[in-house]
């Protein structure tokens, strides 16, 4: 079960604080000194909409809080999604563990006060006057029954490593990627206090420019506004957070504006393997609750095309993989139209490579991961997507397979000849394809040995 992140300062009083993505010890450190941090009960962050649930757990089981203040940094949909169910709404993205219906007696038993606009304006003081005016000690309201209802999934035996995936569009990579983990994930802790299922060691590479023009389809799961907001922070500087990506880019302490350099190393020496921005700031990550997940980018320059390696040390493969994938494909064009500007000459969108050290689908998020595969799985797997390694073209000759291996663009890479499918698959290192590739052409060249055999024609099958 999950540990929440709330902060307790009074257990008797009737007021509590949510900070959305604003540092819970930032806010309680202000309330402290404004003077009325014993007037409040507890301070707690809510960064997901799917929080939510947790935190009208936390309200049915403490009976005192009849008052809930949302105060701080309004980076995703969890502040607007609260607010509007404390309105009687149920908002699309919003996903619940119990009916509205149920919820209706405690929803209406606690009041809601919202100042988020107050926090985007400075106005501290409004929180010190809402909890003063708002603070009865002693208060108490009915306890509501609600019981968390999570999902036990299957647990694979052992910590499993290594993860290929090649797409060219951002929804079905996403979709492949929840299914690696839920399915060859290890059951283990976090540092959380929440279980988690755990795959090692994943790389996706998604053709950027048609994974840009694909992110549309995201809409059913992550709203427009929240890929664009997360697209603007992997960009841009913002104090709103402990630290955004955009931040440790543009502005990081140590290093100044890294993306600038990055361009400027590319620009000036495109065979360079040096234009590499880091976001971990030694002095400060090191010990710190929350450090940064993206460690690493790196930017490649060939043949008048931009690629972008990204590393993650920790990446959540359901809540942020998509939107992450998404700001860095915004960053790659963001990089690509530098570029083009510095040369004096178009320069076209590559690969962008997701490195994730621990990839990872946390507890809370296994029931709705199962729900996303349920519908989006099977067309994911069938739809057919090219292997930049190449074409094979297989043919039966002169008592013979043979086997061409065709560049992207069309000009012959090389010939493999073999009496059996077994001799030319050992001449060949099907793991450096894309495993429907491989797969695709092992069952090929295993058909043409059975033409050969049975003296039958063989004509390669479609994709």
């Amino acid at each position: 079960m999950s540990t929440k992140d709330v902060l307790v300062l009074n257990p008797e009083s009737n007021v509590a604080v949510v900070t959305l993505w604003t540092r819970k010890e930032v806010v309680a450190g202000k309330l402290r000194e404004m003077g009325v941090a014993e007037l409040v009960h507890a301070v707690g962050t809510l960064y997901t909409s799917y929080g939510v649930n947790y935190l009208l757990h936390t309200l049915a089981r403490e009976p005192r809080i009849d008052t809930l203040v949302v105060f701080g940094a309004e980076l995703s949909d969890s502040g607007e999604a609260l607010v509007r169910l404390f309105k009687g709404e149920a908002p699309p993205g919003l996903r619940l563990m119990w009916p509205l219906e149920e919820l209706k007696p405690l929803l209406q038993q606690v009041r809601l006060v919202d100042l988020r606009d107050a926090y985007r304006r400075g106005d501290w003081d409004a929180l010190r006057r809402v909890v003063a005016e708002s603070y009865r000690p002693g208060s108490s309201r009915p306890v509501v029954g609600l019981e968390l209802r999570e999902v036990e999934a299957r647990a694979w035996p052992v910590q499993a490593a290594g993860l290929y995936i090649a797409e060219s569009d951002l929804l079905r990579a996403w979709v492949k990627v929840v299914d690696a983990v839920m399915r060859w994930g290890y059951v283990k802790p976090s540092e959380y206090g929440e279980r988690q299922k755990q795959l090692l060691g994943a790389l996706v590479v998604l053709r950027a420019e048609e994974a840009l023009r694909s992110a549309g389809r995201l809409a059913a799961y992550f709203p427009e506004p929240e890929l664009e907001r997360h697209a603007r922070l992997m960009l841009e500087p913002s104090a709103e957070a402990a630290y955004t990506y955009g931040a440790r880019l543009r502005v990081h302490r140590e290093a100044g504006d890294q993306l600038a350099r990055l361009v400027e190393r590319l620009a000036s020496s495109p065979a360079t393997r040096r234009a590499v921005a880091l976001t971990w700031d030694f002095q400060v990550d090191w010990g710190s609750p929350d450090p940064p997940c993206l460690l690493l980018v790196q930017g490649d320059l060939s043949g008048g095309v931009y690629s972008q390696l990204a590393y993650f040390r920790s990446h959540d493969a359901f809540a942020a993989w998509p939107l992450n994938a998404y700001g860095l494909l915004r960053l790659m064009d963001a990089v690509r139209g530098e570029l083009s500007a510095r040369l004096g000459e178009e320069v076209k969108l590559g690969n962008l490579v997701v490195v994730s050290a621990s990839l990872h689908v946390y507890e809370h998020d296994w029931a709705r991961a199962e729900e996303l595969l349920s519908k989006e799985l099977r067309g994911s797997l069938r739809a057919f997507v090219r292997d930049d390694k190449g074409d094979f073209l297989v043919r039966v000759e002169g008592g013979r397979i043979v086997l061409e291996h065709r560049a992207p663009d069309g000009s012959l890479a090389g010939v493999v000849e073999g009496g059996t499918a077994g001799e030319v698959l050992s001449r060949l290192n099907l793991s450096a394809l894309m495993p429907s590739h491989a797969a695709y052409l092992a069952r090929e060249l295993v058909r043409a040995e059975q033409a050969l055999k049975l003296g039958q024609p063989y004509v390669q099958d479609a994709v």
